[in-house]
């Protein structure tokens, strides 16, 4: 009888053991992704892509209407990316940028800076007389039809990059409102770049941000904060 109450208590005990094993696991697991959640945080934010000029590398939400303030209302059709805040942009980088004149922020890439002379040719975009290839960019997006869009600069001359300044251009060159429209910008106001991995893998990013945002918490994009809704036109 003694013997069969030493192992029932036993056999507590070990249940108590793996149990409490078991919720220490738990809480080291939830305390690494909280701690992993908060390093991203500080290094990464989410925006979300609006309009065509990124277009085929970045698909946009339709804009269907404008708010009182004026923000972009959208549907829920366009990738939402992730952008590393802080990070210095290089040649051909996707970056984010914020227009102090307007108000709102940008996403466009990086193509030529201070002192780089700018070109277009038949549709081809030179920097210090060297033809670019910029194979993100499909022929339906790259006609000769794109430098003359804005006539800046045009065809065949050359433009200077201002020291301190980027020259950006949208992917869809017939639909963009860039660096050929307003002129070079400034380093400045570079708010971001855009990771490779976070392109990479915008569809898994977007569907996760569609699940969480747009369906369990009924929001719509009027909704999400200005500085993470980019207006690509």
């Amino acid at each position: 009888m003694l013997n069969k109450v030493r192992s029932s208590l036993y056999e507590k005990k070990d249940r108590a053991t793996v149990a409490g094993i078991i919720i220490n696991i738990v809480l080291i697991a939830l305390a690494l992704i909280l701690s992993a959640e908060i390093i991203f945080s500080m290094r990464y934010t989410g925006i979300y892509v609006v309009n065509v000029s990124m277009t085929p590398t970045l698909t946009g939400a339709n804009v269907i209407g404008y708010d009182n303030a004026g923000r972009p209302i959208a549907d829920t059709s366009g990738d939402y990316v992730y952008i590393k805040t802080g990070a210095k942009p290089g040649y051909g980088d996707i970056v984010v940028v914020y227009r102090p004149d307007v108000g709102d922020n940008i996403i466009k890439r990086a193509v030529a800076f201070g002192g780089d002379r700018v070109q277009f040719i038949d549709g081809w975009l030179y920097i210090n007389g060297e033809k670019q290839e910029e194979k993100y960019i499909s022929d339906e997006y790259r006609t000769a039809a794109n430098n003359l869009y804005y006539n800046y600069p045009a065809n065949g001359e050359h433009h200077t990059v201002e020291k301190g300044k980027v020259f950006l251009l949208g992917d869809n060159r017939n639909h963009s409102d860039d660096s050929r429209r307003y002129g070079d910008y400034d380093l400045k106001n570079v708010l971001g770049v855009v990771p490779a991995w976070s392109v990479r893998f915008k569809k898994f990013t977007t569907a996760m941000h569609a699940f969480f945002y747009f369906k369990l918490r009924g929001r719509t994009t009027a909704e999400i904060p200005a500085e993470n809704i980019l207006l690509t036109a």
